[in-house]
């Protein structure tokens, strides 16, 4: 005896080969729901952690960092008992990671945001729950065989504007501002960049020489954003006076121009200055919630994915669109991977109010391979249209890249796997 389904949708039979809303083994309606039983029951089996080195080809430097000779990276993979992997990738905080990794085991990847909160996500620093957090979601897509964008809510966008980040000090640069411009104007014109960011804060007059030489060499057309931070080494009155100095060269945000925990020097710069105003890339969930962008502190938060994942994205992406609060991520473009997971961010950042319909298209922060980790570690690249200056965002689902192991091996100088 034959059993009728009349809920199933037309879309999930097949006319050609059954009858219509025939129901048995073979039934997709059948099958759908099998699956949805198999993802309750999927468990994570595995967690291997990859730390990753690098060298770079010349060491660079900026006001907070001296003659940075190497960059390290975590890659974080995470397998189920049916075999599927997750990645993300973040800071090298190793041995944090090794410790807690063990938490997940046995968990649902579908828990993502209940693991997120047992490990601290909303008030703890670092990379811990993001990184991890960034897996799981990676992992959510390919169970579900959707893009990781469109399990975070609508998406806006399937290109994304990045920006260079670039004009980092180098051994041999006798003038700083020659030879910055000269580097930006390169950037611009062989790789298509429609924005570019440089790192400032080496004193109000070389500041202003710099910018003043980066805007020459790549025009008015080209956003200009700078970056005194990482941590800020301006008080709020000469950030005040150089600001002013810096307001005729027509920037598109200024990041940190005080210390992250100075949020009197914000109010007192945003009350005064003609430039929009940046920061956030290491300020805890809640505190970047409640301090920044309820407020309105600064016009743009630049949460990093290693700190606050997929689960704390989608709570800053409305609480920033609630109080009209830009968001433009920050990120140091270790690995395809942690580029990836910023753009299905980035494609889901809600657009503009109505009533502010010209605000800016949020965008990607990008460094310069040689200044990275693991830029080739995937069997998918990424890479500039020069049409437009944008990146497609990665098809397939999850993060829609895969890492490959033999690539990613000249890198690893140390594997964990926990159980």
């Amino acid at each position: 005896m034959s059993t009728k389904c009349c809920c199933v949708p037309k879309s999930f039979t097949n006319s050609k080969t059954e009858s219509a809303n025939s129901y048995g083994p073979e039934c997709p309606w059948t099958k759908f729901i099998a699956s949805l039983e198999c993802f309750d029951m999927t468990r994570i089996q595995c967690v291997r952690l990859h730390r990753l080195r690098q060298d770079l080809p010349v060491p660079i430097s900026w006001c907070a960092g001296k003659d940075l000779k190497t960059m390290e990276v975590t890659v974080v993979e995470v397998e189920t008992d049916c075999g599927q992997k997750g990645w993300g990738a973040g800071g090298c905080e190793w041995e944090h990671l090794c410790t807690n990794a063990d938490r997940i085991i046995g968990r649902s990847p579908f828990e993502a945001e209940a693991i997120f909160m047992e490990l601290g996500g909303l008030r703890r620093e670092g990379p811990l729950a993001g990184v991890l957090d960034m897996a799981l979601w990676d992992l959510q897509g390919k169970l579900t065989g959707r893009p990781v964008c469109e399990l975070l809510g609508k998406v806006w966008r399937r290109r994304i504007m990045p920006y260079a980040s670039i004009g980092y000090l180098k051994p041999n640069w006798e003038d700083l501002a020659r030879n910055c411009a000269e580097e930006v104007a390169d950037w611009v014109s062989r790789h298509g960049f429609r924005a570019v960011k440089i790192k400032t804060g080496y004193g109000p007059e070389h500041d202003v020489a710099m910018v003043k030489a980066v805007r020459e060499a790549i025009g008015h057309e080209i956003r200009l954003l700078i970056d005194s931070g990482s941590p800020a080494v301006y008080d709020a009155g000469t950030a005040v006076a150089l600001g002013r100095e810096l307001e005729p060269y027509h920037l598109f945000c200024w990041e940190e121009p005080v210390e992250k925990n100075d949020l009197e020097g914000f109010r007192r710069l945003k009350q005064v200055l003609r430039i929009p105003l940046a920061g956030g890339e290491s300020i805890r969930l809640d505190r970047l919630l409640t301090d920044y962008i309820a407020p309105k502190l600064i016009d743009i938060v630049q949460p990093d994915m290693e700190h606050c994942g997929f689960t704390g994205a989608r709570h800053i992406s409305y609480a920033a669109f609630l109080h009209r609060v830009r968001v433009i991520p920050h990120t140091w473009s270790h690995t395809p991977l942690r580029i990836a997971a910023t753009m299905h961010w980035l494609a889901t950042i809600p657009q503009e109010h109505e009533q502010c319909r010209a605000t800016p298209e949020p965008l990607l922060e990008l460094h310069p391979p040689h200044e990275t980790v693991g830029w080739d570690i995937t069997r998918q690249t990424i890479g500039i249209d020069a049409k437009d200056g944008r990146i497609p965002l990665p098809p397939g689902p999850g993060l829609g890249i895969e890492v490959d192991p033999e690539k990613m091996e000249p890198y690893c100088t140390e594997t964990r796997e926990i159980r």
